[in-house]
């Protein structure tokens, strides 16, 4: 099988295909992780950074909730209109974002890790 060929395959093929070639670090969970500790970096609502970057508001909260991947248009924008690199974003590069926020962007990104985490753990009320 061609995993780069045009030829239809059925949706549930295509996100194992995805999967497979993926690093880790690319999987929405982590993306999402790493556009909470912008926005929250940033100091923004997440009202004000889907406005910003003209994406709907329920989409930022599946994104960041990594239910929902960041297509890699939406990704260049916050490249473009916040200076963090598309490495960062994507790979979790630490060094292609701004030297002034990394600090902030690292502990952020450790507290979203820890309150999914957490979140993941709680005792489920029926």
């Amino acid at each position: 099988m061609d995993v780069f060929s045009n030829a239809a395959q059925p949706s549930g093929m295509k996100k194992l295909v995805a999967a497979a070639i993926l690093s880790p670090e690319m999987h929405p969970d982590r993306v999402g992780e790493r556009i909470t500790a912008i926005r929250e970096t940033l100091s923004m609502t997440k009202a004000a950074f889907a406005d910003s970057i003209a994406l709907d508001r329920s989409t930022l909260t599946k994104v960041e909730a990594g239910t929902k991947g960041l297509d890699i248009a939406m990704g260049a924008k916050i490249a473009d209109l916040y200076g963090i690199g598309l490495d960062f974003i994507y790979r979790g590069i630490l060094s292609d974002a701004p030297l002034e926020i990394r600090a902030a962007l690292a502990e952020n990104m450790h507290a979203a890790r820890t309150a999914k985490v957490a979140a993941r753990l709680a005792p489920k009320e029926h």
